[in-house]
């Protein structure tokens, strides 16, 4: 964090907002009774020595950098909304194949695991949210394939767009977002899988 980065999030800090209004009305008190630019002035002031003395005692980075992690976690949510909407899809989808549709709701767990974690951390990975997106446009295509095979079929076409070991390679690849998920979900746990955590709990 840089110095103007530092000043931004202690002043957009509670602390430094409440501060912000003291100087606000102090500077509108003087600039009623004295004058304009004198109320500027003093408004200005004071609110620079508030931060000055925080910064001094050493809560303005506390206060600066808890703000910085606040704006960063609400700017993540958007992202994170996006993901759970895609964890929900997978889990929603209809796949006549059980093994295909056991491979889609392991990423689906995964991704409530990842989201949880993230929840705790206060943290995202930006990749195991394109593990998730992914998945569904996985899941879409392989769809779109068996879709395209029954209508062929039914109507006795040729393969106008063959999809060669269409279940290998969904399979392979929806086992390669699962593991993306687990890895973010086990990093954001600091590196803890859940047997792990819950030894640690029993041991306590």
């Amino acid at each position: 964090m840089n110095r103007r980065e530092y000043i931004i999030n202690l002043a957009a800090s509670p602390v430094g907002m409440a501060l912000g209004a003291v100087a606000v009305s102090v500077g509108g008190f003087l600039g009623i009774r004295i004058g304009p630019v004198v109320g500027l002035v003093s408004g200005l002031a004071t609110l620079g020595g508030f931060l000055l003395i925080l910064s001094i005692a050493g809560a303005g980075s506390a206060l600066a950098a808890a703000e910085q992690a606040r704006r960063i976690w609400a700017a993540a949510r958007p992202r994170l909304d996006a993901a759970r909407d895609a964890r929900n899809r997978l889990a929603s989808l209809r796949v006549p194949d059980p093994e295909i549709k056991s491979l889609l709701e392991l990423v689906a767990t995964r991704g409530t695991v990842y989201l949880s974690a993230c929840e705790s951390a206060r943290s995202r990975d930006p990749l195991a949210e394109d593990a998730l997106t992914e998945s569904v446009s996985i899941a879409d295509l392989y769809l779109k394939e068996l879709d395209g095979a029954a209508t062929e079929k039914r109507f006795g076409l040729a393969d106008a767009d063959p999809f060669a070991d269409v279940k290998a390679r969904t399979r392979s690849a929806l086992l390669a977002q699962a593991a993306v998920l687990e890895k973010a979900a086990m990093d954001l746990s600091g590196g803890l899988s859940p047997a792990d955590r819950m030894e640690i709990k029993e041991s306590l």
